[in-house]
């Protein structure tokens, strides 16, 4: 069994949305008022979402990546939805802003990832298969790697996002993703053997909300005076979010249903596809080059509206879940 496996001892859902909903704000009020924020070095941003990166990886089992295909249906239930379904929606909604290239980067990256870390409080709190949809998050996390730069040069290929300058990029996904995601998979590993590591992996894994609303406040602060002008295009952008969300519950409810899983199950996998992977795709999001700003506003402004709705999907989805089993399965 691995260090990582039993549940962490996690923040309410409620908790989660004040502390990620404050965080964010506070650093958007430091950002309009104190301009001077711009200066803080990309660097500073860098280090700081890859150790509130790793700590959201805490409870996510990487050292235990067999995990996931015990329960086939499930899993394939989740790819199709993420890796299939939710790409497709993606692909219409970014078509709304196809002519503003940085609004696109910052939509596509947000709505493409998968999310795995803040998801769980809002799964327990749902009646959900926390663990099921813990067991298939490294399979997610490695596909991403995979899908979300695929989908991004596919969906964008027109606009020619192959010619913005991308040497920052291997250093941001090194350092940012790779590096973290690394370190836990060693500290989990090492924790299977001394049960005292593998404790403390689980509390430590209570600050995922504080360490993400740390690193996208601080994120909001330094980039919203860098923005300028561009900063008012952030409207656009705030309704797509929410067409997302609102589109992909009923979408997951029948997904999950059509694969007969039993009724938590269904509401882990309809929380796997409204739930984004913001802070994971941050580092990329800052690697964009000057006069791309926007691109890592878009992405927090996303975590804004993903945790706000993860808090209504908390309300209406058990309901809904257990209404159309009655429907959809009648006995």
């Amino acid at each position: 069994m691995s260090g990582a496996s039993a549940p962490p001892r996690s923040l309410s859902a409620a908790a989660t949305i004040v502390i990620m909903l404050v965080g964010i704000g506070a650093g958007s009020l430091v950002g309009v008022l104190v301009p001077a924020a711009a200066g803080v070095p990309d660097g500073v941003l860098l280090a700081v979402i890859a150790v509130a990166i790793g700590i959201t990886l805490l409870d996510v089992p990487l050292a235990s990546f067999g995990r996931a295909v015990l329960d086939r249906r499930f899993l394939a239930a989740v790819l199709l939805l993420n890796l299939v379904v939710s790409p497709l929606l993606v692909y219409v909604i970014s078509r709304v802003v196809v002519t503003d290239p940085d609004l696109q980067a910052g939509l596509l990256l947000m709505l493409l990832a998968p999310g795995v870390g803040l998801v769980a409080a809002f799964v327990r709190r749902a009646g959900g298969a926390v663990e099921s949809l813990l067991s298939v998050a490294p399979v997610l996390l490695v596909l991403q790697i995979i899908t979300v730069p695929g989908f991004m040069l596919l969906f964008t290929a027109a606009e020619n996002f192959l010619s913005l300058d991308g040497s920052r990029l291997p250093l941001a996904v090194l350092a940012g993703i790779i590096a973290p995601a690394a370190v836990v998979t060693a500290l989990q590993l090492i924790g299977v053997r001394r049960p005292r590591l593998a404790a403390g992996l689980r509390r430590g894994a209570a600050f995922t909300a504080p360490a993400t609303a740390l690193a996208a406040g601080l994120v909001a602060a330094v980039l919203i005076p860098r923005a300028g002008e561009r900063l008012a295009l952030l409207e656009a952008v705030a309704p797509l979010f929410g067409v997302y969300v609102i589109v992909l519950a009923p979408v997951g409810i029948l997904v999950a249903t059509a694969f007969g899983l039993p009724l938590s199950q269904v509401r882990s996998v309809t929380f796997s596809g409204g739930a984004r992977n913001g802070l994971l795709v941050l580092p990329i999001a800052l690697a964009f080059p000057e006069g791309f700003a926007v691109v890592a506003l878009v992405v927090v402004l996303g975590m804004a509206v993903e945790i706000i709705a993860l808090g209504i999907y908390g309300l209406v989805v058990p309901s809904v879940t257990a209404q159309s089993r009655s429907v959809l399965t009648p006995e």
